[in-house]
Formats: C-alpha cells, sequence, structure tokens
C-alpha cells in the first residue's frame, strides 16, 4: 500500500484531501496541531473504513518533525507523497506598511520554511526509493503576474516564495524523473480561512492538490496549478 503524509490534515482542504486520497486505498498518515482533534478526526475516518492513521505535529517544530520521520521509517518504511497543506493568514485585513515583521516571519516560518523541513527530511527516502509526489499548497493570491493591491501581504508573500521553491526543487531533481514535485492553487474555498461566503467546497478544492499527488510517471513537475490546468505564475 502507498503511503502519503498530508499536514494540516484534521480539517478543510486537508481533511478533504485525506478523505478522497484514503478512498483511493492509500494509507494516509494525517498530522493535526493538537492531539485530541487529531484523535476526533482518525475515529471518524476509521469509522467510514478507510486507511488513516494520525500523528501530533507542531510543523515549525523542528524535533517534531524528525519524530514523525523516524514513526514513519519505523511503522511504514517509505513515503510515496508528501502534501505540505498547513498554513496560516494570519494578516487578512493588514496593510503592508503596516503588516508586524514578526508576523510575516510566523507566516513565512509556517508557510515556507515547514515545507522546505518536510521535504528536506523526506526527499533522502523518495531518492532512494526511485519515486516520489510532492505537492505544496499554495493560492492563486500568490501569483505575481495578476497581483493586485489587496490584503493579505504576508500570505502572499509566503505563498509567491512557495511557488518559487517548488519550480527550484524541481530542477534540482531533475535526475529524478519519477520524483514530481509541483503547487497547487485550491481557489476560494469554504475553510475556516476562506469563510462562508467562498463559492467552493472543500471537496472541489481538494481535487487538484490529490491529482497532484497521483500524477502518473512521466506527470509535470515545477508547475503551479488550478482546476488541473496550468496557472498563472
Amino acid at each position: 500500500m502507498a503511503n502519503v503524509l498530508i499536514t494540516g490534515a484534521n480539517r478543510g482542504i486537508g481533511l478533504a484531501i485525506t478523505r478522497q486520497l484514503a478512498g483511493q486505498g492509500i494509507h494516509v498518515v494525517a498530522t493535526a496541531r493538537d492531539a485530541e482533534q487529531g484523535q476526533a478526526m482518525l475515529a471518524e475516518l476509521q469509522a467510514e473504513g478507510l486507511p488513516v492513521s494520525t500523528f501530533c505535529l507542531e510543523v515549525t517544530d523542528a524535533d517534531a518533525c524528525a519524530a514523525l520521520l523516524a514513526h514513519i521509517n519505523e511503522h511504514f518504511g517509505r513515503l510515496d507523497m508528501l502534501v505540505n497543506n498547513a498554513g496560516i493568514a494570519p494578516d487578512q485585513w493588514v496593510s503592508g506598511f503596516d503588516v508586524d515583521i514578526n508576523m510575516l516571519r510566523e507566516t513565512m516560518e509556517v508557510n515556507l520554511y515547514s515545507a522546505l523541513r518536510l521535504i528536506q527530511l523526506f526527499i533522502p527516502m523518495m531518492k532512494a526509493q526511485g519515486h516520489g509526489r510532492i505537492v505544496n499548497v499554495s493560492s492563486e493570491l500568490a501569483t505575481i503576474s495578476q497581483c493586485q493591491m489587496g490584503s493579505t501581504i504576508a500570505y502572499r508573500i509566503s505563498k509567491a516564495a512557495l511557488n518559487s521553491m517548488t519550480v527550484l526543487l524541481a530542477q534540482e531533481l531533475k535526475d529524478f524523473p519519477d520524483i514530481l514535485i509541483n503547487a497547487a492553487a485550491p481557489g476560494w474555498v469554504k475553510t475556516e480561512l476562506g469563510g462562508p461566503d467562498a463559492p467552493r467546497s472543500t471537496e472541489e478544492g481538494a481535487d487538484t492538490p490529490v491529482w497532484l499527488a497521483t500524477l502518473p510517471e512521466g506527470g509535470p513537475s515545477g508547475g503551479f496549478y488550478r482546476d488541473r490546468a496550468a496557472y498563472p505564475w
């Protein structure tokens, strides 16, 4: 059975990605910051007969991430897919001229640095297997070509950097053609972050990340996708 690690998996888009991939018979290691919430998610999904386990993870904690690597090594021996879904947007209505640098730093820690840390931890395993899929959950708000005045400057900067990192790492993986890394824009989704007025369901938002996580051999790498189609950078 293939294994996938999904961060921030206990609610919203992460939970929908977990449910869809587990529904394909893929074992999901679903992380949550809160152990109680993780166990509640696990009980719900296992009651549906889905192959899911959980791990309590604060993605900014380097020791916890190292413990997660050891856990996956010990219990599963391989990781086929990594979905970096955990993210925050604490500056939703703050001008760039007023944004707190500590807030920007916190946003980068969660949205960018934690994704890179997990990739660095698990890429040796994927290289040894000669196979892997990495999906960085981004946002259409990150696109530079369509960048317009608006709020969430820290969030946008962090996701634009995540996209740039995705391109650069794909280039570094050119000698490993069956390790693919891409970024996904789920769209405006009804979540705690997106709010109740968003037009998309979490199931719709999960579709592109799930598609990228299950790309066949020879699939694209280093791209940014929305609705399974290339999206402007």
